[in-house]
């Protein structure tokens, strides 16, 4: 049996030959980049999964220093700044609920 194919003859079994290296060599290659593809989404979820862990890390070690820092650091501002200033001195205000309020309101009344 003889298959022609582009103007040159070839068997059957030959045909058949070059057809299973070509798919076989074919298979191989696709083989190799879907492993690499595999391997390059396995380092970026790696990364990501550890960046996020550092992000977490910092903020429980620096970004949850709670309400009182503010408060603590506008009561030594205001103190630094009446004294460089020459003003004259105030109570400092350690009451939640005025420090929850913007000094700007907290001397309105409400209608």
């Amino acid at each position: 049996m003889r298959i022609c194919r582009n103007g040159n003859t070839f068997k059957a079994i030959c045909v058949r030959s070059m057809l299973y290296h070509m798919c076989a060599h074919h298979d191989k290659d696709q083989e190799s980049k879907g492993y690499q593809n595999l391997t390059t989404v396995a380092w970026a979820i790696l990364v990501m999964g550890l960046s996020l862990a550092v992000v977490i890390l910092l903020w429980v070690w620096i970004g949850h220093i709670g309400p009182s820092f503010s408060s603590q650091t506008l009561a030594k501002q205001q103190q630094t700044l009446r004294e460089q200033y020459h003003l004259p001195f105030r109570p400092i205000i350690t009451d939640p609920k005025i420090l929850q309020t913007p000094p700007s309101l907290r001397n309105h009344t409400g209608s």
